[in-house]
């Protein structure tokens, strides 16, 4: 069980109600805005055997800064705004309407701010072009554009809420429900109440703890029963929860579609390596134009990797973030419940049997108001189980609804997938069968290229051989006539040495003429 205690700001001695797990922590004063170092509280009093009379121990508690009972009627002067104050108005990242506190935030304000970062980021990787960290955001198509978009949109989300959970947390130290203005909470007593919570410097549109109070103290008003007030602040706190729970929504479908942008990225980079592939497979011929179009398939296939690995990372950083924030906020609606069961459910008198001691023991006589609470409730108890039957059979059935819709989902998913890996690996078998066959082709043409060599190879060394023989020939023979002749000229100049040596007389002999009839006729 949580325990508060009164302590007074430093700065503007406005009475805050601190719990007793934040001693020796520093918080801000909702007031002034100014740092409270929160002391560790004093040791509980022994319960006094007359519980009538009141023990004066003002010294004891101005020494650890904490008011007694016995100064109530002091610190109620203390009070200066009027009831008719005007609300506050709501800040400004916050979506809820009118009197009612939400956990939401603007989307138009958070997505402006998401714009602008992811401008300023992609920005600032120009010069970090040249660089894989560049190309990963810049080169890369659409994807990682969408999705730097979605993770600086959920961070705005992030820092927004974490804004309205800080002004949160300082609403906390407020003393909404002060014992000096009553100790019991009555219905004579709701109008000073009231009167003091519209003096608060944050309204009931800003704070789940003033909202929640609010409605508490007009359900006591209207039906005037302690019974039905607890059920309806029970009522109240799961609506805070599932207000918490209902804001991250749009985070959670942030997350979820991240990855999956990863995926459509995986898609078509793949698709651009298929077609690349494909032209390249054209252009088997020319081995330039067949290294340009591998070197496009690579490409296509990088992208798609580096696309579904930044987004998952991107997932994981918004991921880790929101459940904090969402534990943090949790854990604000817990302390509330807190505070309201401590100080407006035990001190509510609505003039029944026990009322009245339950105001003046205190929480000595817990048991008493557990009793009557739990008598007045007896009546709704059966209601209560048949609701309960049926929220858990609707439960039931929108789970089981939700179940089969996602298997369905990721039956089809799956089915599409296996039908375009079929088709991928289907065009991938032709392709290398088309090419194996053209391998094929030019494996056997070479074949027919290096026999043809051959032979002609064989034929010019027959013909070497064969123009060999016939110089050979020729050489002998000529080297034969070239003997002859010489052995002629040998002969000639022998006869004609000789001749030299003797007269020569040349006698001239008239050629015999012709008959008629052929004969030839002798000179006469």
């Amino acid at each position: 069980m949580t325990t508060f205690f009164k302590l007074p700001c430093p700065h503007c001695s406005k009475s805050l109600k601190v719990s007793q797990d934040l001693a020796g922590q520093s918080r801000t004063c909702p007031y002034c805005k100014g740092t409270v170092k929160i002391p560790e509280p004093a040791a509980p009093e022994p319960e006094s055997v007359f519980p009538n009379i009141v023990v004066n121990t003002g010294a004891s508690a101005l020494g650890t800064g904490i008011p007694s009972a016995g100064t109530a009627p002091q610190a109620a002067t203390t009070q200066k705004s009027p009831a008719t104050a005007k609300p506050k108005k709501k800040s400004w990242f916050s979506t809820g309407s009118g009197d009612s506190v939400s956990s939401d935030v603007s989307l138009l304000a958070s997505g402006v701010i998401g714009a602008v970062a992811t401008i300023v980021w992609l920005v600032a990787m120009i010069p970090l072009r040249s660089y894989q960290l560049g190309q990963l955001f810049l080169d890369r198509g659409f994807v990682p554009f969408a999705t730097t978009l979605l993770m600086f949109w959920s961070f705005a989300i992030i820092v927004l809420k974490w804004l309205s959970l800080k002004q949160q947390k300082e609403s906390m130290l407020l003393d909404v429900l002060p014992t000096e203005v009553a100790e019991e909470i009555t219905v004579e007593s709701l109008h000073d109440f009231v009167k003091h919570i519209r003096s608060l410097p944050v309204s009931g549109s800003e704070s789940f703890l003033i909202n929640r109070v609010l409605r508490g103290i007009e359900h006591f008003r209207v039906r005037k029963s302690a019974a039905e007030t607890v059920t309806m602040m029970e009522s109240q706190s799961a609506i805070d929860a599932n207000n918490v729970a209902g804001s991250y929504t749009i985070l959670k479908v942030f997350i979820w579609a991240l990855p999956i942008l990863g995926f459509i990225g995986t898609v078509v980079g793949v698709s651009s390596a298929v077609a690349s592939l494909a032209s390249s497979l054209d252009s088997a011929a020319d081995m330039t134009a067949m290294k340009g179009s591998l070197n496009a398939v690579f490409s296509g296939l990088g992208t798609a990797f580096d696309t579904t690995l930044l987004a998952l990372i991107m997932s994981m950083i918004v991921k880790i973030p929101t459940s904090a924030m969402q534990k943090s906020e949790e854990d604000l609606i817990t302390a509330v419940d807190e505070y309201c069961n401590e100080n407006l459910l035990r001190r509510l008198n609505d003039g029944r049997e026990g009322g009245a001691e339950r105001g003046v023991a205190g929480g000595a006589n817990v048991s008493i108001f557990r009793e009557a609470v739990e008598a007045a409730m007896g009546t709704h108890h059966a209601e209560l189980e048949k609701w309960l039957e049926k929220l858990d059979k609707i439960g039931v059935k929108v789970t089981t609804q939700i179940a089969e819709g996602w298997d369905s989902t990721n039956t089809r998913m799956q089915k599409q997938q296996q039908q375009h890996s079929a088709s991928l690996q289907q065009q991938q078998s032709e392709q290398q069968k088309q090419l194996a066959a053209q391998i094929e082709k030019m494996a056997a043409a070479a074949t027919q290229i290096q026999a043809t060599l051959a032979t002609v190879a064989s034929q010019a060394a027959t013909m070497q051989s064969s123009v060999n023989g016939s110089f050979s020939a020729a050489q002998e023979t000529l080297q034969q006539r070239f003997t002859g002749l010489e052995t002629g000229l040998n002969s000639l100049n022998g006869v004609l040495t000789k001749l030299g040596e003797q007269s020569v007389v040349v006698q001239q002999v008239a050629p015999a003429r012709r008959g008629w009839f052929g004969g030839s006729k002798k000179a006469r």
